[in-house]
C-alpha cells in the first residue's frame, strides 16, 4: 500500500512539474508576441504544441530563421533575441494565433530558462 501510495505521489508531482514548463513557455511566447507582433492588439492565440526540445541548431540557421520573421511583415523591425546556451540545447513551442480574420502558426525557440526567446519561425 505504502508502495502505491509513493508511486502514485511521484507521477503527480511529474505532471505538475511537466505543466509548469509548459505554461512557463507559453507565458514567454505570449509575452514576446504581445511586444512584438506588428498588430498585437488583434493578435488571439488559439492553441498552443506540446513543448518539445532540440539541439544541434547551427548560428547560420539562427540567423535565417531571425531574418525571415524580421521581413515577413508581422513583426517589428529589429527584434532582439536572447542567445542560445552554450550546450545550444533549444526548447520548442509553436502556438496558433489569429490576427483579425487570417490564420497564422508560428514555431517558437526558447533558452533552457523557459523565459526568453532565442528565435521565431514563421510557418
Amino acid at each position: 500500500m505504502k508502495h502505491t501510495l509513493y508511486i502514485i505521489i511521484c507521477i503527480a508531482l511529474l505532471t505538475v512539474s511537466c505543466d509548469g514548463r509548459q505554461g512557463n513557455a507559453e507565458t514567454a511566447v505570449e509575452e514576446f508576441m504581445a511586444a512584438n507582433l506588428n498588430n498585437a492588439k488583434g493578435m488571439k492565440i488559439t492553441g498552443f504544441s506540446q513543448l518539445d526540445s532540440t539541439q544541434k541548431i547551427k548560428d547560420s540557421t539562427l540567423t535565417m530563421i531571425r531574418h525571415n520573421a524580421e521581413n515577413n511583415g508581422r513583426y517589428k523591425k529589429g527584434l532582439t533575441y536572447a542567445s542560445p546556451s552554450a550546450r545550444n540545447m533549444l526548447y520548442i513551442l509553436r502556438v496558433n494565433y489569429k490576427i483579425e480574420k487570417n490564420d497564422f502558426c508560428d514555431t517558437y525557440y526558447l533558452d533552457e530558462s523557459l523565459g526568453k526567446v532565442v528565435a521565431v519561425k514563421n510557418n
